[in-house]
């Protein structure tokens, strides 16, 4: 098996940021991230100084891209938006699903069981509804908005080898019996899209949510509820350590001072970055797309890089991608590299049970991208590389 040595690069290995580094590879596994001896023969040599080398990322809520959504169930959609978050550096990603009608939903998973089969890039499916709240739909379709009846929930429960993860409102009809049913079946469940408060948190958390969907974004927070103030979601999200928070990392979604105040309280492994990208996602000159299905209702206008309901009230997914979230959370908000590397790659490798993936550490897999200075993906070392040629 040819090798690997990247020379030169600045790379995050055991948690430090360090420069001048030589990476050995068999192409499939990392060898020695401080390698010193002679090039063994049948190496490729790459000169990589003043460059960022990083574990690939791996993606947890991403709807779509390349004007491609995962909710448009052809395998062309499908392969579009993977190998347009592929040439951004992610090498997995969750397929994500807008909240849909119970059968629309049921018809997905059925769709994403198909494509698992051939796609190295596959990680599970995201369910992002449709068991939210309709005071907290945000972007969301109110029409696909449902409650979490026993038949829906035991449906769901055979496609549990299909899922990662299931974004719920804890407060509705149904929350409890469907955290419960999905926790059995190993389907992590996230608070998302909820005007929970604190006691609907609690008992969140005793029923097996252990996630919060984009903090920040259609998530609770305190309010006054007769002569008290009582938390909500992002209070209950910080100062619990059994939540992990997903953070939307496209530099409009989360202000800076969120994201530090983030991460003060729940350290580096209690962050998860996401790009909730839609289908304007890796896309140049769009002013307008859909988020979800392509229908007049779910028409988005796309403005100063990020999309938008078509009368500003809300955000509609993001146009992120991999190393344009690094660019704004490094180049803009000015946060080090080895922390939004952490966030993109290590903690959903954690939570996605990857074990050798997600950081740059001897015997762990060699899924890897080359960034330039201006935080652009130059190369993929992975796999999915080869499945889908860019």
């Amino acid at each position: 098996m040819s090798k690997t040595l990247i020379l030169g690069a600045i790379a995050p290995i055991g948690g430090i940021l360090r420069e001048n580094t030589a990476v050995l590879t068999d192409g499939k596994t990392i060898l020695d991230t401080d390698y010193k001896g002679a090039i063994p023969k049948d190496t490729e040599v790459i000169r990589a100084e003043g460059k960022y080398l990083l574990p690939a990322f791996i993606e947890m809520h991403a709807h779509g891209g390349g004007g491609a959504d995962f909710a448009d169930m052809t395998k062309d959609a499908f392969d579009t938006v993977m190998r347009t978050h592929l040439s951004h550096g992610v090498t997995a990603i969750c397929p994500t699903l807008v909240a849909s009608s119970p059968q629309k939903t049921l018809d997905f998973l059925a769709f994403c069981d198909a494509q698992v089969k051939s796609s190295p890039m596959f990680a599970g499916v995201h369910l992002e509804g449709p068991f939210l709240s309709p005071l907290m739909c945000g972007a969301q379709n109110l029409s696909n908005i449902y409650p979490a009846t026993k038949e829906m929930t035991d449906a769901l429960c055979e496609f549990s080898a299909l899922l990662a993860t299931v974004t719920a409102a804890p407060e509705i009809e149904g929350a409890e019996y469907l955290a419960k049913r999905m926790k059995e079946r190993g389907v992590a469940m996230s608070v998302g899209h909820s005007n929970a408060d604190a006691y609907a948190m609690q008992r969140a958390a005793a029923w097996g949510f252990d996630r919060i969907t984009h903090l920040f974004s259609s998530t609770s927070r305190r309010a006054k509820q007769g002569s008290y103030v009582i938390g909500g979601i992002e209070e209950c999200a910080l100062i619990d350590e059994r939540f992990t928070c997903e953070l939307i990392g496209d530099g409009h979604h989360v202000s800076l001072e969120s994201f530090l105040l983030t991460e003060k309280c729940k350290g580096h492994d209690g962050i998860l970055l996401v790009s909730d990208a839609m289908r304007g996602a890796g896309c140049t000159g769009l002013t307008e797309s859909y988020l979800g299905e392509i229908k007049p209702e779910n028409r988005v206008i796309i403005e100063d890089g990020v999309a938008k309901l078509p009368d500003r009230s809300s955000f509609a997914g993001s146009v992120g991608v991999g190393d344009t979230m690094v660019a704004a959370l490094c180049g803009r908000y000015g946060l080090p590299i080895t922390t939004v590397s952490h966030a993109l790659s290590a903690v959903p490798a954690r939570l996605l049970g990857l074990e050798k993936r997600g950081k740059i550490e001897n015997g762990y897999d060699a899924e890897l991208i080359l960034l330039d200075q201006s935080y652009k993906t130059e190369r993929i070392f992975s796999k999915a590389a080869e499945y889908y040629p860019i």
